[in-house]
């Protein structure tokens, strides 16, 4: 086992990547911020112009560097937030730490998406460097936010900081995604009503109200199953968290339970039909089973694809080669792709590592995968910028 570069400011991808995951930017809670001015700082030292983009009615920066002008303009995106390593002592390796050990980088986010963002930096300073004359602009984004459906990346693009093509570095093992997936997550209460639990009879359980709910939405993820994209598989419906009860005392029965609903939306489907949905399912548990309840929206991101033929899909696979198939594909997961679409500007999601890395204990991405994909994206910012798909 050994660690990574302890440089202050390493040109090197992996030492890079190593050192960004060793600033602790859990989401929740958004702590993004060091890791930001830390990219700021490491653009700077490196020659490129950089700067904090703060988003609006929060606490929690975005960085953004641009290299060259003209155009065409491309995007590297890339975020800085990591979902919560939860207990460290059950990985093997400090999930702060940047260990490189065993030919991997270990650490929350070494996939999940530290190192497509230390390869969006490298490449940009590769380019800054370049004795050549070269035509277009690269900005690569290091956007806040992005595990919760904080609006860093569209922060970043209404400050003027989009393009005319994105390419968005999470980790798919070299395949190239045109679409993904969206997701809305509720927050569902169910009403009850409190009494001591020696008494039971003399008020309504909430968690007992909650079971025939529950019962519904395993009904409605049932039927979401036969619902299905022929490049990112089904829609679901599925309960991730449940409480009621907590912080009072243990001898009350319940007035009120809570729940979450991770609703997975296909590119067909619109968020107003899903709302739709959903208040209906709400609708017939009260009318028909008594369930008096309520919801609000804790997240939404929308669903996105481009043509799987467009121009720079066909360009990024095929620079891509053999490390990966180059037939047409889609992400389960959703990602900041949405934002670019969502104003017109083709995107598609690459990167090395494997998303079946991402969010789990001892998160890690082979070294080899960041090494082979530099030059990779190197050529890609190439082509683009120098017109390729503008010809």
């Amino acid at each position: 086992m050994v660690e990574a570069s302890d440089a202050e400011h390493p040109d090197d991808v992996v030492d890079l990547a190593a050192r960004l995951v060793r600033f602790d930017s859990e989401n929740p809670p958004g702590n993004e911020h060091l890791c930001a001015q830390y990219v700021v700082d490491w653009f700077t030292e490196h020659g490129v112009d950089a700067e904090l983009v703060p988003t609006p009615g929060t606490d929690r920066p975005n960085a953004v560097a641009t290299v060259g002008s003209g155009d065409p303009t491309l995007v590297l995106n890339g975020h800085t937030d990591v979902v919560p390593a939860d207990d460290p002592d059950e990985w093997s390796h400090d999930p702060f730490a940047g260990v490189v050990a065993d030919g991997r980088l270990w650490g929350r986010g070494s996939a999940d998406m530290k190192t497509g963002l230390a390869l969006a930096m490298v490449a940009a300073r590769n380019r800054e460097r370049a004795d050549d004359d070269q035509s277009g602009t690269l900005v690569v984004h290091a956007a806040a936010g992005e595990e919760t459906g904080l609006p860093g990346t569209r922060t970043l693009i209404d400050e003027g900081y989009g393009g005319d093509y994105a390419v968005v570095l999470e980790p798919t093992e070299f395949r190239v995604a045109t679409s993904a997936k969206g997701v809305v997550t509720y927050r569902i209460g169910v009403h009850g009503e409190s009494t001591h639990a020696s008494n039971p009879d003399e008020g309504t359980n909430a968690i007992d109200a909650a079971r025939t709910l529950l019962d519904r939405i395993d009904e409605y993820d049932a039927q979401l199953r036969q619902r299905s994209d022929p490049l990112v598989g089904k829609a679901y419906a599925n309960v991730t968290a449940f409480e009621a009860g907590t912080g009072s005392n243990m001898a009350v029965v319940p007035a009120r339970a809570e729940f979450l609903l991770d609703r997975r939306i296909l590119p067909a489907e619109s968020i107003a039909d899903v709302d739709r949905e959903v208040d209906d399912l709400l609708a017939a548990a009260e009318r028909e089973d008594g369930v008096a309840t309520d919801r609000e929206t804790v997240q939404h991101y929308a669903s996105a694809g481009i043509a799987a033929d467009h121009s720079l899909a066909e360009l990024v696979r095929d620079r891509t080669g053999d490390l990966a198939p180059d037939d047409p594909w889609g992400m389960a997961a959703a990602t900041d792709a949405r934002e670019f679409v969502a104003d017109g500007t083709p995107a598609v999601v690459w990167g090395p590592g494997s998303l079946s890395e991402a969010h789990t204990v001892d998160e890690s991405i082979p070294v080899g995968d960041a090494e082979r994909a530099l030059p990779i994206l190197s050529e890609i910012v190439e082509a683009v910028l120098s017109g390729e798909l503008d010809g």
